[in-house]
Parts: structure tokens; C-alpha cells; sequence
């Protein structure tokens, strides 16, 4: 997704050979960064995956609808969608759900953010979410300790959300 988001930008700054030079030289550092420190390791997915898919798709639509509705900033209805989550794991610590729960409620907030004028409704955050989901679970096991992970996450379900809207209307 981060190799996308930089192909967007070299094809909207073909004409500045600056930009060209630094968004060259961002692409050689972050892939010798991925080829250095990303290691695949063997996924085992579990019931409670599906969940998690769900949660982020909730996560998105809540924070969307703090942000259409209610007429909060989008970063303080991430803030609280994921002020309330983080609360989840203390109703039953034993539960493996409720641990898990936070992170994907919040990844989902980051996609809940999404401008009113990108996303056409409620529909299309909640698709994206669950695609966000679908790519949380899907690279659950990468990227351990680096910032950035679940905005980059959002960001791809938004992105492939709407190329999928662009397409077929």
C-alpha cells in the first residue's frame, strides 16, 4: 500500500524532477526497510477473525457517523471511538475477543474518517471497514512494533473501496 500511495505521487509530480528525486529516494529507503525487516510468518486465522472484520467495519461506521452527524472534528470522534474501545478488555479480561477487540475498533476509526465528499455514505465506510478488517487480519503477524500500521490499513480499504466504486459506476 505504501509502494501505491507513492506511485500516486509520481505520477502527479512527473513533471518536478525534485519530487521525483526525493520520492525516488523515499521508495529505495522503505524498500530496502521491507526487504530487511518485514519477515512473513505463517498466519493461523481463528474464529474470532471474522469479529475482528466486523469490529473494524463498526469502528469505521461509528467514527463516521460522530463525524457526519453528531458534526465532531473526525480526529476527536477517532479519539473517542477509540477511547471507548481501549475500555472493552476490562469487562472480561479472560476474554481472547475482548483483548483483540480494541486494536480492530480502532483501525476501523482511522477509516472513519474518511471525508463526507470521498466516502458517499454510510455504505461506503462500512464496506471500507470491512475491508480494512480483511487487511488486519490478513497481515496481523507483520509490521510488530512499527507506527503507522493501522492508518496505513484504513487507508488501503479506503483506497480499494473506492477504486472498486470508480470501476463499476
Amino acid at each position: 500500500m505504501h509502494f501505491a500511495f507513492l506511485a500516486a505521487a509520481f505520477k502527479e509530480n512527473q513533471q518536478n524532477p525534485v519530487s521525483i528525486l526525493i520520492l525516488s529516494g523515499i521508495s529505495i529507503l522503505m524498500g530496502l526497510f521491507y526487504f530487511k525487516k518485514v519477515k512473513a510468518v505463517g498466519s493461523i486465522y481463528k474464529k474470532i477473525d471474522l469479529l475482528l472484520v466486523i469490529f473494524t467495519s463498526l469502528g469505521a461506521i461509528f467514527t463516521y457517523y460522530l463525524t457526519v452527524e453528531i458534526k465532531l472534528d473526525a480526529v476527536l470522534a477517532a479519539g473517542i471511538t477509540g477511547l471507548i474501545s481501549s475500555a472493552l478488555p476490562y469487562l472480561n479480561r479472560r476474554s481472547d475477543l475482548l483483548r483483540e477487540l480494541p486494536v480492530a475498533i480502532y483501525c476501523g476509526a482511522f477509516a472513519g474518517m474518511t471525508a463526507p465528499f470521498i466516502a458517499k455514505g454510510f455504505p461506503f465506510i462500512g464496506a471500507a471497514g470491512l475491508i480494512s478488517g480483511l487487511i488486519l487480519i490478513i497481515s496481523k503477524n507483520t509490521l510488530h512494533g512499527f507506527g503507522g500500521k493501522l492508518g496505513t490499513i484504513a487507508f488501503g480499504g479506503v483506497s480499494i473501496s473506492f477504486l472498486i466504486l470508480f470501476i463499476f459506476s
